[in-house]
Formats: C-alpha cells, sequence, structure tokens
C-alpha cells in the first residue's frame, strides 16, 4: 500500500469510530489498557489513526505501519471490524 492508500483506509477507521462516538484521545500508558473500559481503548485508536497519518507525512512509514496494524488488531478485537472485512478494505484500496 501506498502512503496515500493508508491514509485513505485509517480515515476511514477514524470516520466509522467517531460515528460510533468513539473521539480521539490518548490513553495514558502508565497503567494496563486493561482497566481502561472498551471505549477508552476504541478513542486511542481513533487517536492512532490521526497519528498515523502525521507519521506518514513524517516520512515515518516503518512506525505508520506499525501503529496501523495494531489498530486494525484493535478494530478486530473490539469487533468493529472482522478479519475479512479489514482484509478487503485494504485490496480495495490497492485495486482502487
Amino acid at each position: 500500500m501506498t502512503d496515500a492508500q493508508v491514509k485513505q483506509v485509517v480515515r476511514a477507521y477514524q470516520e466509522r469510530l467517531e460515528r460510533e462516538g468513539y473521539r480521539p484521545a490518548q490513553i495514558d500508558f502508565d497503567r494496563t489498557t486493561a482497566s481502561f473500559p472498551r471505549s477508552r481503548q476504541l478513542e486511542h485508536a481513533a487517536w492512532m489513526c490521526s497519528e498515523i497519518q502525521k507519521a506518514l507525512d513524517a516520512g515515518e512509514r516503518e512506525r505508520a505501519m506499525r501503529w496501523f496494524g495494531f489498530t486494525q488488531g484493535v478494530l478486530w478485537a473490539h469487533g468493529i471490524y472482522a478479519v475479512n472485512e479489514l482484509r478487503e478494505q485494504n485490496r480495495a484500496v490497492v485495486r482502487g
């Protein structure tokens, strides 16, 4: 995926999360996330979506791609998307 394609996908994730009421907010990592409610974890995923775009703009592709994979894992673990949906979203963007 190109940087532009990754940005397109994470914007869609962020829009979906915002439609469902999850506003971007960074989690305080001095504590384990197991103690955070689902809503805080998804707010953090929304925050990561904006940070992924900033990382790509700054030329930090490796970090952006790690965060992209992590964000997809969070979205899957919380039932926002199924693995097949995540895969198809990536493929659809690449195909154009």
